[in-house]
This record gives structure tokens, sequence and C-alpha cells, in this order.
């Protein structure tokens, strides 16, 4: 999950969400990717439970 403050018309800071299979698009610098590519060769480890 990747999540992503933006400021809206009004000034006030709004918070987008993205999940896995959205495209990220960055609006400050006009840029749009796939949220795969953020992640790309990074190794997660499982949770272990007590």
């Amino acid at each position: 999950m990747v999540e992503c403050f933006r400021l809206n018309d009004k000034g006030l800071w709004e918070l987008y969400t993205y999940n896995q299979g959205d495209e990220i698009d960055l609006t400050s610098v006009d840029f749009k990717f796939p949220m795969e590519l953020l992640y790309e060769d990074v190794m997660f480890e499982n949770a272990k439970s007590n």
C-alpha cells in the first residue's frame, strides 16, 4: 500500500491510497507509474506468529 497526501483546490490536504495493481500518479511532477515498479526487487519477510 502507498499513501500520498495532496493539497486540493481549497488548500486542504487529501489522502490518496494506492493498492496492489494501481497506478501511482504524482501530479506535482506529472509522473505516473505502476505500484509494482515502486516495490521492484523488494523482498518482504512473512509476519511471524507467536
